[in-house]
């Protein structure tokens, strides 16, 4: 799982960035939709680094994702649904080289 530290600094800021919310007043929720987003990809076994932008990009696009559509139902945009899983391709191309 990416680290508290992630989560809570460039996972939160970027995700702030990306729904136009300067204010602080949202960061302990959007910090829990974060780390809610992080677990839900990591259910599906994919682990999760600090050190790789585009894992932690994936956190940012699922809960800006769930965040602007909380109130609808429906399968995530094929756009997310393929991000998840190249990564999680890319999990299984890397254990297999190993």
């Amino acid at each position: 799982m990416l680290s508290d530290t992630t989560l809570q600094t460039t996972v939160l800021e970027i995700l702030k960035t990306r729904l136009n919310h300067a204010e602080t007043v949202l960061d302990e929720y959007l910090t829990a939709r974060a780390v809610s987003a992080a677990r839900e990809i990591e259910a599906t076994g994919i682990t999760l680094r600090d050190d790789d932008v585009r894992d932690v990009m994936l956190v940012v696009d699922l809960a800006a994702y769930e965040y602007s559509n909380r109130d609808k139902t429906g399968a995530w945009p094929e756009w997310l649904r393929l991000a998840r899983r190249e990564r999680w391709l890319q999990e299984r191309r890397d254990a297999s080289d190993s």
